[in-house]
């Protein structure tokens, strides 16, 4: 067991990779009704990769350094461990490119123009969100992002010893 925590990484890098595959997979068909944006979803795909992984491959390092024991240290910054510290301002600083990107680098509309990106789904329908949706929403993603940060400072999370 301690090995599937200690090496929880690897399988959010593989969760990740697979992730950013499959949305390539399904922009084939937006992409062959519309050659325009092939560049825009390589680029958002490409993008996913590299950045959805930086925290992953700090948490990794701070696993095969003997920085941390295992994964749930990285629940527990009060520590003030260097990899745990790494791992939350990486995260930090992806909101902050992600934030700037939405809203004054055209990252909404981006997000617009490149159907099936994200979906809003309800009453088993399916449909694309619009860039309005988008500078609507991300904003409550976000709280729910720095709540969640925000309660491993405070409270004294339980580091399970495997």
């Amino acid at each position: 067991m301690s090995l599937i925590f200690k090496h929880a990484w690897i399988f959010f890098v593989l969760v990740t990779v697979v992730n950013a595959l499959l949305l390539q997979y399904k922009a084939k068909k937006k992409v062959q009704a519309n050659s325009n944006l092939r560049d825009g979803y390589s680029k958002y795909v490409k993008g996913l990769i590299v950045y959805g992984n930086i925290p992953w491959i700090i948490v990794g390092i701070g696993e095969l350094g003997g920085f941390t024991n295992n994964i749930f240290d990285y629940f527990n910054p009060k520590t003030l461990n260097p990899a745990v510290l790494a791992f939350h301002f990486s995260v930090v600083v992806l909101w902050v490119i992600s934030f700037y990107w939405i809203y004054f680098n055209n990252g909404a509309e981006f997000i617009e123009e490149h159907p099936g990106l994200f979906n809003k789904v309800g009453f088993g329908r399916s449909a694309d969100i619009t860039a309005s949706q988008v500078k609507y929403f991300y904003p409550l993603m976000l709280l729910g992002g720095v709540a969640g940060m925000g309660m491993m400072w405070v409270i004294d999370f339980p580091i399970p010893n495997f």
